[in-house]
């Protein structure tokens, strides 16, 4: 692998302590793989900027066959588990996770799995669940599964709303046995679009749900709470890291009182799984979910300067705000790469943090 790279150094320690530290206290007793969240210093230092190696000129026959490094890495036994998860890492940020033209991988589910540290669930625990019935919040529920992703074929051939509607109502019901509240609401607005990837890429539905559970539990706790406290706390950081890496884009919007929450509480909510295509959202989630899904407050700012030239000229920019242009995945990838180096260490922790804080 390349040693050198025009991309500044990171903070890993910063990451490190973000993620590995409450890693080791939620998996302590645990049989789940130890999976510590930690940008690699040599994975990111030696990182370049351009496309990666499987883009377009790399045959499908390539990206889907043995030939592929991710698939050559996954196939080997690892004599070192901590540096095969840096090297897994390394090869999603470079290579990219091999996929079709419409997001399908045979890898890309087990890579999550594999980096969430997601116990294997049985489709007859799960079907417990199902049998249930409704949740408190199922209602709530409904009226949101039917307008997931509404405008988006290739998300509705492979998902139907029901299944959908089942992993929801299985999450609530798996939340009110474990924190003994019914009364609590357990559901809120958003989550629908964040089980859209878990859906679309899994091979099963309970396979979904055990992916789904585990990143809103263990990623992202503070963004499910009815208050939405740690969704509010992203908005402010968007703003915060806006003004720190593009100052005259940040007084731009602000002048005109556009300040995040007004436009980019979808985003934020829903670690941008609300902007098209499916495919681009997947890939940036690999990045996500190897890297830290937190990442996604800088992906965030990331679109708001591949929009900049356009938004400098529109006397009413929130037009161009309320929605945000498809998704490029690996040019949002790049642009985070280079913002990082930018932020102080407190706010860069602050970031890390934001999705957690009680």
């Amino acid at each position: 692998m390349p040693s050198t790279s025009p991309l500044p150094r990171t903070r890993p320690s910063q990451i490190s302590s973000g993620y590995s530290t409450s890693k080791s206290r939620e998996s302590t007793g645990s049989s789940r793989p130890g999976v510590e969240r930690v940008f690699s210093q040599s994975a990111i230092s030696r990182t370049t900027a351009a496309t990666p190696v499987s883009s377009a000129a790399t045959s499908t026959r390539s990206l889907h066959g043995s030939s592929h490094p991710i698939a050559l890495l996954l196939s080997r036994e690892p004599t070192n588990v901590a540096q095969a998860l840096k090297d897994l890492r390394y090869l999603i940020l470079t290579e990219g996770i091999p996929a079709d033209t419409d997001g399908m991988s045979a890898f890309r589910i087990y890579i999550w799995s594999i980096l969430l540290g997601v116990e294997p669930l049985s489709a007859k625990d799960y079907l417990r669940l199902v049998h249930k019935g409704p949740s408190q919040s199922y209602a709530k529920i409904r009226d949101d599964t039917f307008r997931t992703l509404a405008t988006d074929p290739l998300f509705h051939r492979k998902v139907s709303e029901a299944s959908l509607t089942r992993l929801l109502n299985c999450y609530v019901l798996s939340r009110e046995h474990a924190t003994r509240h019914r009364d609590t609401s357990h559901y809120v607005q958003g989550m629908n679009v964040i089980a859209a990837p878990f859906m679309y890429a899994a091979r099963s539905e309970h396979e979904a749900f055990a992916l789904f559970h585990t990143f809103l539990v263990q990623e992202c706790p503070a963004y499910t709470r009815p208050t939405l406290d740690g969704v509010h706390r992203g908005l402010k950081l968007v703003d915060s890291v806006l003004e720190a890496v593009d100052e005259e884009l940040f007084s731009f919007l602000e002048g005109k009182n556009l300040l995040a929450k007004l436009y980019a509480f979808p985003s934020v909510m829903t670690f941008s799984a609300c902007t098209p295509p499916l495919p681009e959202v997947c890939v940036l989630w690999d990045f996500l979910i190897a890297y830290g899904p937190y990442l996604n407050i800088i992906c965030v700012v990331a679109q708001l300067l591949m929009m900049k030239d356009e938004l400098m000229e529109m006397q009413s920019p929130m037009k161009h705000l309320r929605q945000f242009p498809p998704l490029k995945a690996r040019e949002i990838i790049s642009s985070v790469m280079k913002i990082i180096p930018q932020l102080s260490e407190n706010l860069f922790q602050e970031i890390v943090e934001h999705a957690k804080q009680t």
